[in-house]
């Protein structure tokens, strides 16, 4: 029997068996809506990661339902650049759990905190990362809504992922949208294209990494909201600084939504050259100016960081910059195409079209030389006194 006493704002669960096969060892974390404790498959010794939804929220209809959504959109992800559900499922006392991979190492959050900025090219290769994972889950109809650093985890790996000791896995998609076909309303209403227990006029996430149109709306979550958010946390990564501040909400929507844009460049000189024109555009409050895809707004900061070539337009368009490596002479010689070789029947043709030229040559030759030395033409007089 579990003991949901709330004495540390959560169930004491260790040593509890939930779904009959998972036993609780200790608690590892705790969030807004419920708690992750580590734990063990008892038949097979694995080491899991178990979440329990808080028992304040356990009777609550919409708190459920956006934890069942986590599982769901988590499971539905099939790239290892984002959690692993093994199960979900209901405790004999009423609290929802989702059972996970159990992940080693830091959020990006704590490596900046750690850290400062972030190297270009670590920022980079995290970003592409993420994003590969983004790319699944908006081709998969599921927009994350909440990417933040402190959801963008460092997970430690035996074998180096592209030169990184780790690799970056997405997480926490508890407040996530699945755009589904769901069941026509009975009063013959359309059915709203997005599942999801938020409510119209609802803002939810966090407004530091939130876009314009999330705050003033009030929802309207999309591709391109969370490729706002992914902006944002490069910017984080690269300054060391949170993209907009603000001591209360108001002053954060002020400066996310209306306020001059931050220039990274300012507070850290040393980003890559063209950076501040990428984050322009990756965050522009105009959507349809933002990148439009994942992989697009990877692939322009991989040129920027020096791991690629790109042209990248600057926000108001009416420059062009181009990023890239320093050219040597091995590209030249690696874009030069390899000679063809010449099949017999060409060699033929060709030798042919070589005669022929060499003597229509010959005869222009001879013509010429005919056309300046006539026949009959008298030969100069010669003096006999030179005799």
């Amino acid at each position: 029997m579990l003991d949901t006493s709330l004495a540390s704002d959560g169930p004491s669960l260790a040593g509890a068996i939930v779904g009959g096969k998972y036993r609780v060892l200790r608690t590892i974390g705790s969030g807004g809506m419920g708690t992750v404790w580590e734990g063990v498959h008892v038949a097979l010794g694995t080491r899991v990661a178990i979440k329990f939804i808080k028992p304040r929220f356990s009777e609550q209809v919409e708190a459920r339902a956006r934890f069942e959504i986590e599982a769901r959109a988590a499971a539905k992800l099939k790239t290892k650049h984002a959690v692993h559900v093994f199960d979900y499922g209901v405790s004999p006392e009423g609290l929802p759990y989702i059972v996970m991979e159990f992940l080693e190492g830091v959020s990006l959050s704590d490596a900046i905190i750690s850290r400062g900025p972030l190297a270009a090219p670590e920022v980079a290769r995290i970003i592409t990362q993420a994003a590969r994972a983004l790319s699944r889950a908006h081709a998969a109809g599921i927009v994350h809504r909440d990417l933040k650093p402190d959801n963008i985890f460092l997970a430690t790996t035996e074998e180096p992922i592209e030169g990184l000791p780790y690799v970056v896995k997405l997480v926490d998609f508890g407040i996530a949208k699945m755009f589904e076909e769901e069941p026509a309303d009975p009063s013959g209403r359309s059915p709203s294209p997005m599942g999801g227990p938020t409510r119209e006029g609802t803002v939810i996430g966090t407004p530091n990494f939130m876009a314009p149109e999330q705050l003033t709306v009030g929802g309207a979550p999309g591709p391109l909201t969370d490729l706002w958010s992914l902006g944002a946390c490069t910017f984080a990564a690269m300054t060391g600084r949170l993209p907009f501040e603000g001591d209360v909400l108001g002053d954060i929507v002020l400066k996310v939504c209306a306020s001059q844009m931050p220039a990274p460049s300012k507070i850290n000189p040393r980003v890559p050259q063209g950076f501040d024109a990428w984050f322009a555009r990756a965050c522009s409050r105009d959507p349809t100016r933002r990148f439009q895809t994942a992989d697009e707004l990877a692939q322009a900061l991989a040129g920027v960081c020096g791991l690629g070539r790109i042209r990248m337009a600057t926000l108001d368009e009416d420059q062009i910059q181009y990023v890239m490596r320093p050219k040597t002479d091995a590209d030249d010689m690696d874009s030069l195409p390899p000679p063809a070789p010449m099949s017999p029947r060409t060699a033929l043709l060709a030798g042919l079209v070589l005669g022929i030229a060499m003597m229509v040559g010959l005869l222009g030759f001879f013509a010429w030389h005919e056309h300046s030395n006539p026949q009959g033409s008298p030969t100069p007089p010669t003096d006999s006194n030179a005799r």
